[in-house]
């Protein structure tokens, strides 16, 4: 029987650090610092190391490293609903920058309910994650209490709360920027559309934005629709009743502004379904500019949120509470909204 070679027998479980060293005829501790970028090693040496790497398939033992450590490099990402778009666009950034600063995302789907957010948290926090990233939070004290216990890092992406840092956008004037847009239009009925989609502090925040565009102009008064689609009925200033009494008669609504691009593009498609017309009959602004917003069908005006700033600002927080460069109490980043105007907002038509 042949005698098995060094090679051959390396080549048949993983390789470890020590076959890099033997290799390439460097120490264990030259190879660490070649494989973590370390300086202090010449160029001749690291080629040599890097050769040995890829020849033997090297891929070093993360999970020993990090119990060393005595943490993971995993970023626990708690998201509000997945099937939100601007949720799912957050998620893919957040998962993008993450990596590009060495960390691997988890991702808990929490369907906006408290419960959930808290067993999702819990789990988070048994696979040792090194902090956890909220796009979304029901304000839950059980959560806060939990993530506080653990002296976890904690930032807030596009929602807040103020035990943890928060990157996002000024809700209170996105708020008054899209409703601004049909004042300047011409609409002096407008209504404020909320669903039970949105995290409760943005869905206030934005209506204190609302309301304030309105007292500025010296018209109203507010009109709150609070709505779960497809229903054809929804609380209005409190009240039961049918969704399209809000849009006839002589006090009708000509203009809405919904809390989210989800609650405006549900309203597109309700006023199909009862021949309305957008924007001749009810002019519609949104919140978020989520990818379909763009659509030709959909062409939804919409206060934008730049997620991919947001996502690279939040992973850049966390990392740097992680790694300790930020100290100190929980900071707030605020990041500009902008308006973008799209066929589903005219001036009214007269009566």
């Amino acid at each position: 029987m042949a005698a098995v070679t060094h090679d051959s027998a390396t080549a048949r479980r993983h390789p470890t650090i020590h076959d890099v060293a033997s290799h390439a005829g460097v120490s264990k501790s030259t190879v660490s610092n070649v494989v973590r970028g370390l300086p202090g090693v010449s160029e001749a040496t690291r080629h040599r190391v890097r050769a040995a790497i890829d020849e033997l398939g090297y891929r070093p033992n993360v999970l020993a490293r990090q119990l060393v450590q005595q943490r993971t490099s995993i970023l626990g990402v708690v998201v509000g609903d997945l099937a939100n778009p601007f949720f799912a666009e957050m998620a893919k950034s957040v998962e993008r920058h993450a990596a590009a600063r060495g960390y691997t995302a988890m991702f808990c789907n929490t369907e906006g309910d408290s419960q959930s957010e808290l067993a999702g948290v819990e789990t988070l926090l048994q696979h040792r994650v090194a902090g956890i990233v909220f796009l979304a939070f029901s304000g839950d004290a059980r959560t806060m209490r939990e993530v506080m216990q653990h002296q976890v890092p904690a930032v807030f992406v596009s929602c807040g709360a103020d035990w943890g840092d928060v990157v996002s956008v000024d809700d209170e004037f996105g708020g008054r920027l899209g409703t601004s847009h049909l004042i300047e239009a011409g609409h002096r009925r407008i209504a404020y559309l909320s669903i039970p989609e949105l995290e409760d502090e943005s869905d206030r925040v934005r209506w204190v934005g609302y309301c304030a565009a309105l007292k500025e102009a010296h018209i109203g008064p507010p009109l709150r629709i609070s709505w779960s689609p497809p229903s054809d009925h929804a609380r209005i200033d409190g009240l039961e009743r049918p969704l399209l009494d809000v849009f006839t008669g002589a006090d009708r609504a000509t203009g809405v502004f919904a809390s989210n691009d989800v609650a405006a593009i549900a309203l597109q498609e309700f006023a199909d379904r009862v021949n309305l017309h957008v924007p001749d009959d009810i002019s519609i602004v949104g919140f978020d500019d989520v990818p379909m917003a763009g659509l030709a069908r959909i062409a939804l005006t919409t206060v934008a949120q730049p997620r991919d700033e947001l996502a690279g600002l939040g992973i850049a927080t966390i990392a740097d509470r992680i790694e300790r460069r930020l100290k100190g109490p929980p900071t707030r980043k605020l990041v500009d909204v902008n308006l973008v105007a799209r066929r589903s907002t005219a001036a009214p038509r007269p009566s």
